[in-house]
């Protein structure tokens, strides 16, 4: 596969703090959202529900959602999917990707607005 990247050091800023505090005054394009799954403990679940993060994780998406439509959602291998896919607006899509390491499933991330590729 061929990759070409882009410089985009004035593009992208970085910013540490509560994003719950911060998300308010926040204006972008799009936002990758990676929350606490609360440690080790969502292993031991057979599935993992975004009520289990703190914040909710339907919180986290619904602020989020106020900044932007087109949303990045890092989440757990074991998460509900019908649950993300409950966080979607009616008729609206959702991309749901499988993250492999070594053949195996790790992660998920789920794609929300333009961010969906077609």
């Amino acid at each position: 596969a061929v990759v070409s990247t882009q410089s985009t050091g004035e593009r992208i800023e970085f910013i540490v703090g509560d994003f719950m505090q911060l998300a308010p005054s926040l204006s972008a394009d799009c936002v990758f959202l990676s929350p606490p799954w609360g440690g080790p403990e969502y292993l031991r679940q057979d599935v993992y529900s975004l009520s289990n993060m703190t914040p909710k994780g339907v919180d986290i998406f619904e602020v989020a959602s106020q900044i932007t439509d087109n949303l990045a959602m890092f989440l757990p291998r074991n998460v509900d999917v019908d649950e993300v896919i409950g966080l979607a607006v009616p008729g609206a899509a959702v991309e749901i990707e499988q993250n492999f390491l070594n053949r195996r499933v790790k992660t998920v991330t789920a794609y929300f607005g333009n961010l969906i590729s077609e």
